[in-house]
């Protein structure tokens, strides 16, 4: 009987424990950015990933963006990132040679993405929004590092996609009993 008991406890809190799940998932926003298709960088190259915040009609002089700028790899890992404020008409960048990036091979796949914007979960106030006056015209370019040319240049950046939290609720209660 006590062990039916003990048994009947752990079945409850693991199913408490595992609805909560769900909850916990939807509590952490995604933020919100922009993505570039896969590149190829050659022994010799860099990629440079560039923001530019072009502001909006309603900028002030304390109005800003904060730009999380990254390279990652073919398998999705974090090469290199910098985290920058650019108030309106400003830009940034970030720079990865092929020397930076594992592996022996010749050339190596990466991808640019930039994620910037509110990303909190109630409605923010004023002070709050003037801090994400995010315009950002994000480009990517390829160039040689001896000369400085560039091979060529990319702004067809995608929005990246927010996760589906119905799915994630899914995964969630598909381990209650």
């Amino acid at each position: 009987m006590k062990v039916k008991s003990i048994h009947s406890a752990v079945t409850l809190l693991a199913a408490l424990v595992m609805a909560l799940v769900p909850v916990a998932v939807r509590a952490q926003p995604s933020q919100p950015g922009l993505g570039f298709a896969m590149i190829g960088v050659a022994a010799g190259q860099s990629a440079r990933v560039n923001a530019l915040n072009l502001g909006s009609r309603s900028s002030t002089q304390d109005s800003s963006c904060g730009v999380t700028l990254q390279f990652l790899g073919i398998q999705g890992q974090r090469l290199k990132q910098t985290v920058v404020t650019l108030r309106p008409g400003k830009g940034a960048t970030l720079d990865l040679s092929r020397d930076q990036v594992p592996g022996d091979d010749l050339r190596a796949e990466i991808r640019a993405v930039l994620l910037f914007g509110y990303s909190g979960g109630a409605a923010p106030g004023p002070d709050i929004l003037q801090q994400f006056d995010c315009n950002i015209v994000p480009s990517i370019e390829v160039y040689d590092n001896d000369t400085g040319r560039t091979s060529f240049i990319l702004t067809d950046a995608k929005p990246l996609p927010v996760p589906d939290l119905r799915s994630i609720a899914k995964i969630g209660s598909a381990h209650q009993p």
